[in-house]
C-alpha cells in the first residue's frame, strides 16, 4: 500500500468514525436561529461557532458591524494576521429564515434526508468545515487554514464582504462550502448581482386644481423603469429586474417622492461596469425639471468566473475525488454568492463544496444525511491537495 493510499483510508475511517457526531452538531445548529435581520441570533451563533473552533486551537478575529452580524474568521496552524498563506474555508451563517421559524419547524431527518432551516444552506456546509478541521487534526496534519464565518451572506454581504477581502489577501485557495446541487454537482461559476436602490424626489400639489404646479416621482420613475428594464440582455447574460415599487400619498395628489428596488445580474465585471454607467445616465437624464434620480450604491456579489485558476482547482478536487471514488461534477449557475470575493482576486475558488442539498429557501428545504460523510472526505483530502499544488 502506498503512501497515498494509507493518506486516503485514513481520511475514509476518521470521517467515518465522526458522521453521527457531524450530524448532531448540524441539529445543533439548525435549531439555532440565524435569519439574516435578526442581528442578535446571528452573533449569538457566531459567537457559539467561535467558541468552538477555540476550544479547536483556533485564534478568533471578529470584526464589529453596524450594519448587521459580525463577521468571524478562525485561523489554525498559523498566526491570524501574519502574511503565512493558508487554505480558505468559508461559510455563510445567516439564513433567509426568520426568528421563531426553529420554534415551528425544527431540524428532523428520516433514513434519508434531514430537514429544518438553513439545513443545508448552509448550516451543512459549517458542520462538515468544522468536522473536516477535526479530521485534518486526527491526522496529524498543521495546515494552515482558516474557516470564516459570515453574517449576511443572504442579504447581499454589506458587512462580510470586505472582512473576506481582507481575509483572502493570503490564501492559497478558497472554498466555499454552500451546498452542493440536488444532483451531487460542484458549483463551478456564478452570475454576478448587484442589489440598488433608485429613489425619485419631485414636487407634490393637488391632482385637480394645480396639477402643472406639481412634479411627479411616479411618473419620473415610471420612465426610469422602462429604459433601465430595456437593458437586460439574456443572451449576452445580463438582466435588470425592478422588484419592489413605491410611492406617492393618493391618487389626487401628484406623488412628491417614489421609489424603487432593483437587482441586476451580470456574468462578468464589464457587464457591470456598463449596467452602472447606464444606470447613472438614465437617472442624470431623468433628473430635470423639479425632479431629482437617486441611485444608491451597489450591495451584492462579484461573479465567479469559471477561469484557468478555477479550472485547475477543480481538476484537483476531481483527483481528490478519483481517490475515494466518488465521481465530482461541476456546474455554472446564475445565482450569485461569495464566490466571486476570492475569484476576482485571482484565487482559486471553488463553490458547492458542502452538504448535498434542495429546495433552499423554502420550508422544503433537505440534506442528504449519507453526503456528509462523502463531502467531508471530499473536503479534508482537497485542503491536502490544494495546500500541497498552491501557489502555482
Amino acid at each position: 500500500m502506498t503512501k497515498h493510499s494509507q493518506l486516503v483510508e485514513q481520511i475514509e475511517k476518521i470521517c467515518s468514525s465522526q458522521n453521527k457526531e457531524t450530524i448532531s452538531f448540524l441539529e445543533t445548529i439548525v435549531n439555532k436561529e440565524s435569519g439574516s435581520f435578526d442581528t442578535e441570533d446571528v452573533n449569538t451563533l457566531g459567537d457559539f461557532l467561535a467558541k468552538i473552533c477555540k476550544l479547536m486551537g483556533a485564534e478568533v478575529t471578529k470584526q464589529k458591524s453596524d450594519i448587521h452580524g459580525d463577521p468571524i474568521a478562525c485561523t489554525f496552524n498559523c498566526k491570524a494576521d501574519s502574511d503565512e498563506k493558508r487554505i480558505l474555508l468559508i461559510c455563510h451563517r445567516d439564513t433567509v429564515f426568520p426568528h421563531g421559524t426553529v420554534a415551528s419547524r425544527p431540524f428532523t431527518m428520516d433514513d434519508t434526508f434531514c430537514y429544518g432551516p438553513g439545513c443545508a444552506d448552509m448550516k451543512g456546509g459549517i458542520a462538515n468545515g468544522i468536522y473536516a478541521i477535526k479530521a485534518l487534526q486526527k491526522l496529524g496534519l498543521e495546515i494552515p487554514l482558516e474557516i470564516i464565518f459570515t453574517s449576511d451572506e443572504e442579504i447581499g454581504s454589506e458587512a462580510s464582504s470586505p472582512f473576506v477581502k481582507e481575509r483572502a489577501k493570503n490564501a492559497k485557495a478558497a472554498f466555499f462550502l454552500e451546498p452542493a446541487r440536488s444532483n451531487g454537482a460542484l458549483v463551478t461559476g456564478r452570475n454576478g448581482g448587484d442589489l440598488i436602490n433608485i429613489k425619485v424626489t419631485g414636487k407634490a400639489s393637488h391632482a385637480g386644481n394645480a396639477f402643472a404646479d406639481g412634479r411627479s416621482a411616479i411618473h419620473a420613475l415610471c420612465g426610469v423603469i422602462h429604459e433601465m428594464s430595456k437593458l437586460s440582455n439574456e443572451e449576452a447574460g445580463y438582466s435588470t429586474n425592478i422588484g419592489v415599487i413605491f410611492g406617492g400619498e393618493g391618487a389626487i395628489v401628484v406623488a412628491p417622492s417614489a421609489e424603487a428596488k432593483l437587482y441586476t445580474r451580470f456574468s462578468t465585471l464589464e457587464q457591470r461596469k456598463f449596467l452602472l454607467d447606464s444606470f447613472k445616465s438614465i437617472a442624470e437624464k431623468y433628473s430635470k425639471n423639479g425632479i431629482k434620480v437617486e441611485i444608491s450604491e451597489p450591495i451584492g456579489f462579484l461573479p465567479f468566473i469559471n477561469n484557468d485558476v478555477n479550472k485547475q482547482l477543480f481538476k484537483l478536487i476531481q483527483e481528490a475525488g478519483d481517490d475515494l471514488g466518488i465521481a465530482v461534477k461541476g456546474i455554472d449557475v446564475k445565482g450569485a454568492a461569495d464566490a466571486g470575493i476570492t475569484s476576482c482576486e485571482g484565487i482559486p475558488t471553488i463553490c458547492g463544496m458542502g452538504i448535498v442539498g434542495g429546495n433552499l429557501h423554502t420550508d422544503l428545504e433537505f440534506a442528504v444525511l449519507s453526503s456528509a460523510e462523502e463531502r467531508q472526505k471530499l473536503l479534508v483530502l482537497s485542503i491536502i491537495k490544494a495546500n500541497e499544488s498552491f501557489p502555482l
